[in-house]
C-alpha cells in the first residue's frame, strides 16, 4: 500500500518510472520490456463513455474528458 501511494505521487522504486502531480491528481509513466504505460488520474465521477482518445498526428496522443462543473454563485 505504501509503495502504491508513492507511485501515485510520482515516486517509483525501480527502473524507468517517472511521474508528476499531487496525490490524487497526477500522471505516471512507466514501461515494461515490451510496452509503455501512461496512467492519468482524473475525476472518479467521469464515465468511460465520456473519455475520448485520439491520435492527433503521428507521435501525439490526445485524451479528453469533461471538466468538473462548479457551483454558480450570483454576484450582485
Amino acid at each position: 500500500m505504501f509503495f502504491e501511494e508513492c507511485e501515485d505521487f510520482g515516486i517509483r522504486i525501480g527502473p524507468f518510472g517517472v511521474g508528476f502531480g499531487p496525490a490524487g491528481r497526477g500522471v505516471r509513466y512507466s514501461r515494461t520490456e515490451t510496452s509503455h504505460v501512461l496512467r492519468v488520474r482524473i475525476d472518479p465521477e467521469v464515465r468511460k463513455d465520456q473519455i475520448k482518445v485520439r491520435l492527433v498526428r503521428p507521435g501525439v496522443l490526445e485524451i479528453e474528458w469533461p471538466r468538473a462543473k462548479g457551483e454558480d454563485i450570483p454576484v450582485e
